[in-house]
């Protein structure tokens, strides 16, 4: 598993080197042609879902919340579908020419599931298609003197590491109204410890490894206010302009020994400019801290997060109120797994928040989710090289500032093949 997984993730981060597992890389090739390195890799996975979506008292409403039910409808929900991270066929050419190492990817990621629900439901209908997406579109080049500049979509650096760390990137995590019945992907620990790192426009630099020392920083793409709320501005609400790039930057320390791991800092800041009258410009900001230690069969990952008009769930989602006033994000995540002597079958333990203040045009009753917060066990066993396979309880919580609440309680069985 370590080998297939580390490779996974080497495609995700692509040049940042976001790497979170052990083992040595392993891809189909490479092959030589005209001077080039060509190699492909990726995986596939499925997952039979079994959801309980429990409001508190039907009808009730967390409006951003995480926990499916949180549309107020009580339920069971099966599925068969993706789990967190999404089927992949990556492609990658790379060679050296003038002493310069230079490369491209591209990385397609089809769903399983069928993509048209009927109405608002949890059920699909016939002559459906599956979801896809070209998440990495990307060219590098470098020197090992100076490191590597990467111009085109890939993951973000910010929370990069806190989603590459996840324990359910093997399997489903929480689910929630968004993916019931089917989805592309499920949330993992999105929401519920980190906010997502996403797939972005960028022009970045990641810098060589300095005695376990290294650094990544870049411009992307300006985005704009979204929400799963009725009560957050958005971008239909202010006329915002984007005349300033959003920047994004790392810290990484990695070390070996009895106690191999590493520790990192990120951040990111954008400014949300308006020319609608009555809303101020609004100063978008995170900063991230994490650590992993390994102490043999056990690994340790500790992750925190805080932010203002940051948002909850992805990037500047229900980040201000319907005034245009920021909100405060906080929350992180701790997970303990263990992995057994033998068959290697990794027994992993997680709990996670992800919290919304309120601002000052809230309402104190408001139904905005106060946290979305999550328990995760899950069993990863690796039946070959290959193939693991995933079997997963999750409970996750979405609390309202009004205090209702909503609960969806999961279990999920499958297999996740890398190639």
């Amino acid at each position: 598993m370590g080998k297939q997984f580390k490779q996974t993730l080497l495609a995700f981060a692509g040049t940042l080197g976001l790497v979170c597992a052990t083992g040595t890389a392993h891809a189909i090739g490479p092959l030589e042609v005209a001077g080039w390195e060509l190699s492909f890799s990726g995986n596939v996975n499925g997952f039979f879902t079994s959801s309980k979506c429990e409001p508190d008292n039907d009808g009730e409403v967390v409006e951003a919340g995480l926990a499916c039910g949180s549309n107020g409808n009580d339920r069971d929900v099966t599925a068969i579908q993706t789990g967190l991270l999404p089927s992949w066929f990556g492609f990658n050419a790379k060679t050296t020419q003038n002493d310069f190492d230079i490369g491209v990817t591209i990385g397609y990621q089809p769903g399983i599931s069928t993509n048209n629900k009927i109405g608002n439901g949890d059920l699909n209908s016939a002559f459906g298609l599956n979801n896809s997406n070209f998440r990495q579109v990307f060219l590098n080049f470098g020197q090992s003197s100076w490191g590597t500049v990467k111009i085109g979509r890939d993951i973000g650096i910010f929370a990069s590491d806190a989603i590459l760390s996840d324990m359910t990137l093997l399997g489903v995590g929480t689910i929630s109204d968004l993916a019931t019945g089917g989805g592309n992907t499920t949330l993992g620990r999105i929401g519920t410890g980190y906010v997502y790192a996403d797939w972005k426009a960028q022009i970045s630099w990641a810098s060589p490894n300095w005695d376990g020392f290294s650094m990544a920083a870049g411009v992307f793409s300006p985005w704009g206010l979204n929400g799963l709320s009725g009560t957050s501005a958005t971008a239909s609400d202010i006329d915002q302009k984007s005349d300033t790039p959003r920047l994004e930057g790392k810290g990484t320390y990695m070390w070996e020994g009895n106690y191999p791991g590493k520790v990192w800092v990120s951040g990111l800041y954008q400014s949300v400019d308006s020319d609608s009258g009555g809303f101020d410009d609004i100063d978008s900001w995170g900063l991230d801290a994490g650590v992993k230690v390994g102490m043999g069969a056990f690994e340790l990952v500790a992750y925190g997060y805080t932010g203002d008009a940051l948002g909850t769930t992805g990037y500047l989602f229900d980040a201000v109120d319907a005034t245009g006033d920021e909100r405060e994000s906080k929350g992180g995540y701790i997970q303990g797994t263990y992995k057994f002597p033998g068959a290697g079958t990794k027994l992993g333990v997680s709990y996670g928040v992800s919290q919304l203040d309120t601002a000052d045009g809230d309402s104190s009753n408001t139904d905005l989710v106060d946290e979305n917060r999550s328990w995760i066990v899950g069993v990863y066993h690796p039946l070959t090289e290959a193939l693991t396979l995933v079997a997963e309880y999750t409970q996750t919580t979405a609390e309202a500032h009004s205090n209702n609440e909503a609960e969806e309680k999961t279990l999920a069985l499958g297999a996740i093949l890398f190639y």
